[in-house]
């Protein structure tokens, strides 16, 4: 079974009984994602699944390990800890118009893949200054900024 099909709910079963889900997400579920941000980690995903008012569903998320990014100052891979809870309200209407609070998936979908979802919220929950602690930045690469600063400082003069 690969990562997509264990992120993947049949959304008809859901709507008969509260489904529960608990992943551990590792290297290779960020590298099947298109996305550049995130290079990899190690976190654990619990996903509550149940119906909501007409042919709404409501996932709630609990996710809790580290990710690992680019630092900020010096480019090299910083591992973050990650711990947070989001909600996401997916729709299953033709008729419901997206209003940025709710995924709007069309009636003929019966099923709904989780896997933006889990990385957009891992995403937004990580800090805006992404670096490691002071002192363990490459001292290569700063040296590098801190020689181009001097330059461009010279050149105003």
């Amino acid at each position: 079974m690969t990562i997509k099909d264990q992120l993947t709910v049949a959304l008809r079963e859901v709507e008969r009984e509260e489904k529960t889900l608990s992943l551990q997400l590792a290297d290779d579920f960020f590298k099947e994602l298109d996305q550049e941000e995130i290079v990899g980690g190690d976190v654990e995903v619990n996903v509550s699944i149940r119906t909501a008012a007409g042919s709404a569903f409501r996932f709630v998320y609990q996710i809790k390990g580290f990710v690992r990014v680019q630092c900020d100052r010096c480019l090299e891979e910083v591992t973050l800890p990650v711990e947070c809870s989001e909600t996401v309200k997916v729709c299953n209407d033709d008729e419901i118009e997206d209003n940025g609070e709710t995924v709007v998936i069309p009636s003929s979908q019966l099923t709904y893949n989780m896997a933006w979802d889990i990385y957009e919220i891992i995403d937004v929950n990580l800090p805006l200054q992404r670096v490691h602690a002071d002192g363990q930045c490459n001292p290569d690469m700063l040296s590098r900024f801190s020689i181009e600063e001097d330059s461009e400082s010279d050149d105003e003069f």
